[in-house]
């Protein structure tokens, strides 16, 4: 039981029938991120039929770790689509992380219609992921509570794993899951001219990931990746 009902007086009948958040959790499930280290900080992965956010300045991995999402959620045969704020996605990025581009549903649209085209891809069902990118905008998404709450809805109500990919915190107490990435730093290889190796960055979990009883959770993750061809 929560701690938020354990002072309430409710009859033993109603309480024999609450669901645990912690159960609701491991109904639900989890989905990979691609990435070990992240999925054991989110205790398996992003969680199903809600809503996350990865959030990081330009070049903290933020567009990294979405794309090997999309990667891992393709690969898993199950319908991905991407909603991309402004038109920034480089497909060949994409392709070097793994992104099966004929798989992808790909939105390109005004940063005023994302949040719109995103609820309306959830709500026509069947989507296993559903990425918002709105990385490049200025400034957070100026929405009312009442859209994120839709699609918040929309993504339960269909199974849907919906992970938005910001600049800043934007989707506060909606995402059942956050993480930061913080301190990005590359890596270049040191035998001959110096060329681009990987990136190193901080992953902070901010929301979600329920820990177990026999296993302690850590607040954060090291991840090292690269995406290229």
């Amino acid at each position: 039981m929560s701690s938020r009902l354990r002072g309430l007086a409710l009859a033993p009948e109603l309480v024999a029938r609450i669901v645990p958040i912690e159960r609701l959790e491991q109904a639900r499930g989890r989905r990979k991120t691609g990435l070990a280290p992240l999925d054991e900080l989110l205790a398996g992965g992003w969680p199903r039929a809600a809503l996350s956010e990865i959030s990081g300045r330009r070049s903290s991995g933020r567009t990294a770790v979405l794309l090997r999402t999309l990667a891992e959620t393709i690969a898993a045969g199950e319908a991905t689509a991407l909603v991309d704020a402004g038109g920034t996605l480089d497909a060949r990025a994409a392709g070097a992380c793994g992104v099966a581009l004929p798989d992808l549903l790909w939105i390109r649209c005004a940063p005023t219609q994302a949040l719109k085209a995103a609820d309306l891809v959830v709500a026509a069902g069947g989507f296993g992921m559903v990425a918002l990118d709105l990385c490049d905008l200025d400034g957070p998404l100026r929405a009312p509570a009442a859209a994120w709450m839709r699609l918040k809805h929309g993504a339960a109500s269909h199974g849907t794993s919906v992970l938005v990919a910001t600049a800043t915190r934007t989707l506060g107490t909606f995402a059942a899951a956050a993480v930061e990435l913080q301190g990005a730093a590359p890596a270049f290889l040191t035998d001959g001219p110096a060329l681009f190796a990987d990136i190193s960055t901080h992953a902070a979990r901010l929301r979600g990931a329920v820990p177990q009883p026999e296993h302690q959770l850590p607040p954060c993750a090291s991840l090292a990746f690269t995406c290229r061809s």
